[in-house]
């Protein structure tokens, strides 16, 4: 809804990065409203306070369509009041990406803000003042640069043109500081540098605190890794992540506007006790709702890699990396990552506002960018990451029950499947730009032969989009669509003929020997019923013959573990999960890793990093692996959407003794698991009033069970 306000955007004329407008202006005591936004980013103060507890607002959205605005309730003093806003330059005209594209959406920040009360009125206009920040500059990629002895000059204010029409009131819980992590250790590395060591890859700024002595500067710099003891940052490519603080005597800083993925911080200046530097995790303020306890310490660590992968790539939008000169919504990565962050946290907030702008960077002919917001404008059309416009509000329907979800997104879902039909010969997906499955190590030679694996792209094309048009023909009958939904599902059956007759032989066979052709046909139903044993048995003779060891890429991995575990084969599964070689879950774990990393051999064997130079080690569509724990391990799986209907149906791990889920779903809290006992095995479940539920054993014929608290006792 269009949110109205009075004050004008306004910049200053000025080339700055970062500058600060001001308005005096006489009130009563009393309370008093505040709505905010801006072309870039920015905090507001009130009589030298800070306004709210929000950073990087107004956020990241697809500007010329959406605009966010922020509220806030505010005390006024009797007699004179000042109102500041400080802005950035943020996503909007920073740069962005790493061909380092500026000014993507505009010229300039801009700020605009109105405030109401009792007999007063104030709203941005050129008549406010305008001067330098403290902030001197400030990128999301490079950092910040702080001097507090910089004498700051007037600048002149200006009216930016702006169409208000975009206005909406904020959408999604705002960025705030989550929680501080102190030094674990401060090293000094075989080169000398003096580090700081937080024990945890995660996602924010750090704090330092100056002591009365101190007259210069400090330069902070950031990195996920040390190699060979030293500090590397050659991962961050073009990416600065350098922090400086100028000042005399006593302060505490921390930046405002930019943030770093880091797991260590060298410190340049002067040398700080542990106890004057600390990590404020800063990240969207969702609520958790989902934890799995285990007593397997390599699966508890795996687990909380996923986790804090999250948290740091929801840093407003759903990234792929929070680190390097990147930090896009890249659509493939949260497609294959979305159930898994559901289950964690309370995502309607911050994946409706960017399923938004998901629709609203659609193309006219119906193309699904690769990010969103779309600040590449190149890559179009891809399987999974463009089908994230079906199967992305799907999962949230599934998972909250809420089919706003599907409304929304169901015009741009008729468009992109449409769209898909042009890029079509004899009714099979055949050319176009495909990513296929990215990062998969299939082709043995990954370095020398690219990261696309080994799998046809189009056969995965196919197969995604005959499960888009199923997840079209479903959102049709649910919205009350009945000829749309039949036109949808036929034109699905006809599909998954036309994929039979292709890439099956006579016999069954997959005309495939990959594991994520293998996992694909059967994950999404394209194996006929009379050859699905079979190609089962072939995925499962696959994984073996690999050792185990990961093979899949993007698109393979997310449904790898399933496609065993579905049709007979969870001892492989569980082989898969817990290989502790290279490449694999484990192996990361085994390597120190502390979040998910962008690519399994993103740290070699020997402690060195991929030489390709493309190595996030925060990343967490290979996260997805905890969907797998938490709906068949231990067996927490929605039987109907918001879970007002549940299926219990753990399947205890063979190495693993204990594993416990709890979901705070919408309908109530979920639990469920087991744990051993000597030569039993104890199985429990929760589940709340007004909720159906089954319970299935494993080599049982499932039962119905009622609300409350159950346990159930087998011999192993």
């Amino acid at each position: 809804m269009n949110v109205d306000m009075k004050g004008k955007f306004i910049g200053v004329s000025q080339e700055v990065s970062v500058f600060t407008v001001r308005r005096r202006f006489q009130a009563h005591a009393g309370r008093a409203r505040l709505r905010a936004t801006a072309l870039g980013v920015y905090f507001a103060e009130l009589n030298g306070e800070r306004v709210g507890d929000a950073y990087l607002a107004p956020g990241w959205t697809s500007y010329r369509h959406t605009l966010q605005v922020q509220e806030y309730e505010v005390q006024l003093r009797e007699g004179e009041n000042e109102l500041a806003l400080t802005v950035g330059e943020g996503w909007f005209c920073g740069p962005l990406t790493w061909n380092r594209r500026a000014k993507v959406y505009g010229d300039r920040p801009a700020v605009c803000c109105e405030l109401t009360g009792e007999g007063v009125s104030v709203a941005t206009d050129t008549d406010w003042t305008a001067s330098e920040s403290h902030i001197r500059a400030s990128g999301l990629y490079d950092g910040e640069r702080v001097d507090l002895t910089a004498p700051l000059r007037p600048l002149q204010v200006i009216q930016v043109a702006c169409d208000k029409a975009c206005l909406v009131m904020q959408e999604c819980e705002p960025v705030r500081d989550i929680c501080r992590v102190p030094v674990r250790q401060v090293l000094r590395t075989p080169k000398g540098e003096l580090v700081y060591d937080f024990g945890q890859n995660l996602v924010g700024v750090a704090e330092v605190r100056t002591p009365e002595t101190f007259d210069g500067t400090l330069t902070l710099r950031f990195a996920e890794i040390l190699v060979d003891g030293n500090f590397y940052t050659d991962n961050l490519r073009s990416a600065r992540a350098t922090d400086t603080f100028t000042a005399r005597g006593a302060h505490t800083f921390r930046s405002e506007f930019t943030f770093h993925g880091f797991r260590y911080m060298k410190l340049e200046g002067d040398e700080l006790p542990a106890q004057c530097v600390t990590a404020i995790v800063r990240h969207t303020d969702m609520r958790r709702t989902g934890h799995i306890g285990t007593s397997d310490a390599q699966l508890a660590r795996l687990l909380e890699n996923v986790v804090w992968g999250q948290r740091g790539n929801f840093v407003d939008v759903p990234t792929d990396c929070p680190q390097r000169d990147e930090r896009l919504g890249w659509t493939g990565d949260i497609n294959v990552f979305g159930r898994t962050a559901a289950y964690n946290y309370d995502v309607r907030g911050i994946l409706k506002k960017w399923l938004r702008d998901v629709c609203s960077d659609q193309t006219p002919e119906g193309d699904i960018p690769s990010v969103v917001p779309d600040c590449l404008g190149e890559q179009r059309t891809a399987a999974m990451w463009a089908d994230v416009v079906t199967m992305l509000p799907h999962t949230l329907y599934e998972m909250y029950g809420d089919v706003s979800f599907l409304a929304m997104c169901y015009p741009a879902m008729r468009k992109f499947v449409l769209a898909r039909e042009r890029t079509m010969e004899n009714g099979l997906i055949a050319r176009g730009f495909e990513w296929g499955d990215w990062l998969a190590l299939d082709k043995e030679v990954l370095l020398e032969e690219g990261p696309f694996g080994r799998t046809d792209v189009y056969f995965i094309a196919n197969v995604l989009h005959a499960h888009s048009l199923g997840i079209v023909s479903e959102t049709a009958r649910i919205l009350g669509e009945a000829a749309q939904a039949k036109e949808y599902r036929l034109k699905r059956e006809a599909l998954v003929r036309r994929i039979r007759r292709e890439y099956f032989t006579a016999g069954g066979r997959l005309a495939f020997d990959t594991v994520t052709a293998q996992v694909l046909a059967l994950h999404f139903g394209i194996a006929a019923p009379e050859a699905r044993a079979r190609l089962a048995a072939q995925l499962n003779d696959n994984v073996l013959r690999h050792g185990c060891r990961i093979s899949t890429g993007f698109i393979g991995t997310p449904y790898l573990l399933f496609a065993l575990a579905d049709n007979g084969y969870f001892d492989t599964a569980e082989k898969v999960l817990f290989n502790p070689d290279f490449p694999g879950w484990m192996y990361e774990v085994s390597m120190g890793a502390t979040t998910v990393w962008e690519r399994w051999n993103s740290l070699l064997p020997d402690g060195t990093p991929n030489p390709d130079g493309m190595n996030s080690y925060n990343h967490y569509a290979y996260g997805s692996v905890m969907e797998f724990v938490y709906r068949r391990i231990a067996g927490i799986e929605a039987a109907a959407p918001g879970f007002s209907a549940v299926r219990i149906a753990p399947m205890p791990l063979a190495r693993v003794d204990r594993v416990h889920a709890e979901y705070e779903s919408v309908s109530g809290r979920i639990a469920a698991g087991y744990e051993r006992t000597g030569e039993a095995i104890v199985y429990t479940a929760e589940i709340p009033e007004g909720v159906r539920a089954e319970l299935a054993l494993p080599g049982e014929p499932p039962v119905p069970i009622c609300a409350g608290k159950h346990t159930w006792k087998r011999n192993t």
